[in-house]
């Protein structure tokens, strides 16, 4: 018996090598999804979105390996620690001080607020924006990027100046994602603003819907550009949550996986694309702006992106600098349950303080970021 067993043993350790191998050439393959366009070649995208997966089996081997077979260790090792960039926007270690405070500071919010339908559409929005209201009345932000601000039934200059009126910020701009030909109708991204806006625009593929705008906010002496963004999303209904919802059952039918696993693959896919099309837009105006600048917003996809880190490279991530949690996922939903919401920025700008507020009243949470203005 004990020679039967010992002669099981080196298909043991093969078969678990051999499982080692594909799960480092599967973070590797996710490490490139950031380098390589959607636009030009989708299928690394999806590696991307698993990343937190890969970099947990990983993880897992180089523990396994300590424990039976010491020189397999590097395998895994090497294949993490190739990425602390990834690692960092999962989890940010910091070991100097807290960031040293410049001038003033200004708080900042990014909220999706669901078209103000709360955690589902069957709630009340006038109830839900009542809600809304009072909770960014209460943060006595500066400024203020919100993504799907919903509004119908009476004149829209009305809505917002009531709207604006209530969180005690006087000066906004928005955009509707589409044109409506009624003016009691606002289905928009909107900034909100305690300084005068001196400048803005919005940003919209052809025929498609606004994915963003900007404003040049004009503050104590200086003018910031703030790029407030919604990037497309993947627009899951109930029946892509319902086949999401039974992916580990085995009972599953066969059919009805087939099916909703294109469905989902196909709608993954156009949004990959159609993301790398709009930030593609955005750098393409941010190289002409002369002024210091901030990205907030809703990316709908992780920071392993391609369109992460597109929007990321030369600045900073409010998260990674003063964050604390782990993971930080600012989606409520089901899926994609990653942080998709963020706040990027220059040098001009020093992170103070980063926080996501846990309120149950949208299917996004708000961050807010607190940020040092330097000279």
């Amino acid at each position: 018996m004990a020679k039967n067993q010992k002669n099981k043993r080196p298909w043991f350790r093969t078969t678990l090598y051999i499982i080692n191998i594909l799960a480092v050439f599967a973070i590797l393959c996710s490490y490139l999804a950031a380098y390589v366009s959607p636009a030009k070649f989708w299928p690394l995208a999806f590696m991307g979105i698993t990343y937190p997966i890969f970099l947990a089996i990983n993880v897992f081997f180089v523990l396994l390996w300590l424990l039976l077979w010491k020189r397999f260790v590097f395998l895994s090792l090497l294949a993490v620690i190739a990425g602390p960039g990834n690692i960092m926007t999962i989890y940010p270690l910091r070991f100097g001080s807290a960031q040293e405070r410049y001038g003033m500071s200004y708080k900042v919010i990014s909220y999706n607020v669901h078209s103000l339908y709360g955690n589902t559409p069957d709630n009340l929005v006038p109830e839900a924006r009542s809600q809304v209201t009072e909770f960014l009345a209460g943060e006595k932000a500066d400024l203020i990027c919100v993504q799907e601000f919903y509004a119908n039934g009476e004149d829209y200059l009305k809505t917002l100046h009531k709207f604006s009126h209530s969180i005690h910020l006087d000066y906004y701009f928005f955009t509707n994602y589409r044109e409506f030909w009624q003016k009691t109708k606002i289905n928009a991204i909107a900034t909100f603003s305690k300084y005068p806006i001196a400048n803005q625009g919005y940003f919209r593929l052809e025929d498609k819907s606004t994915f963003g705008i900007f404003t040049d906010i004009v503050t104590e002496g200086d003018t910031i550009r703030v790029y407030n963004v919604h990037l497309e999303s993947i627009r899951l209904g109930n029946d892509d949550y319902s086949f999401y919802s039974q992916l580990g059952d085995p009972a599953a039918d066969e059919k009805n996986f087939s099916q909703g696993s294109r469905k989902m693959i196909w709608k993954l896919k156009k949004a990959f694309i159609l993301r790398a099309r709009q930030v593609s837009i955005l750098i393409s105006h941010m190289k002409n702006c002369h002024y210091p600048i901030l990205i907030a917003g809703d990316f709908n996809d992780t920071p392993s992106s391609y369109a992460y880190r597109i929007l990321s490279k030369g600045r900073q991530d409010a998260f990674v600098q003063a964050g604390k949690e782990f993971i930080g996922s600012t989606y409520a939903g089901r899926f994609p349950a990653f942080r998709i919401d963020y706040m990027l920025y220059g040098d001009y700008f020093t992170a103070l303080k980063y926080q996501k507020k846990e309120v149950n009243l949208s299917d996004h949470y708000p961050i807010i970021t607190e940020f040092s203005l330097t000279h």
